[in-house]
């Protein structure tokens, strides 16, 4: 029984009849894996010609990590387009919300600009409806709205 390592896939078995991979060159018979202990797959470099595996740089692997996280990002902020996914809805339903106080902000302002005295400033700014404290029911009834949308 032997280690393996694939070259390019990087699969390490480390139990393998040595006769099935001893004539594939894409196996690496019983590798030196002292270098890459305790770093993941990710972070090992090998030599397609001699077969050695080290250990990438500080450099690389903070860039393996960068693209890794960016990758996990994007996929985060895709769950957006996803019609059924609950991200979607509750942007949705934020985006509601906050719409919703621009426009109260907005009438606000308005009114503001709009008086020429104290007392017209403050009868149109009291006209404004305030904006409703929101329920737990509420939320989730917008969410499920948003659900498909």
């Amino acid at each position: 029984m032997a280690t393996v390592l694939h070259k390019t896939t990087k699969q390490l078995i480390e139990s393998a009849n040595t006769a099935d991979y001893i004539n594939d060159a894409n196996w690496i018979i019983n590798p030196d894996m002292s270098a890459v202990e305790g770093y993941g797959s990710q972070y090992w470099l090998i030599d397609p010609v001699t077969g050695a595996v080290t250990l990438m740089d500080q450099a690389a692997r903070d860039a393996v990590d960068l693209a890794a996280t960016n990758a996990a990002r994007d996929a985060t902020a895709a769950r957006v387009d996803a019609l059924e996914d609950i991200i979607r809805a509750l942007s949705l339903t934020l985006l509601d919300e906050l719409n919703m106080h621009a426009e109260r902000t907005n009438a606000i302002l308005t009114a503001i600009d709009s008086g020429t005295t104290m007392a017209e400033i403050k009868a149109s700014v009291s006209a404004i409806a305030d904006v409703p404290n929101r329920t737990i029911n509420q939320l989730k009834n917008a969410l499920r709205s948003k659900l498909g949308s």
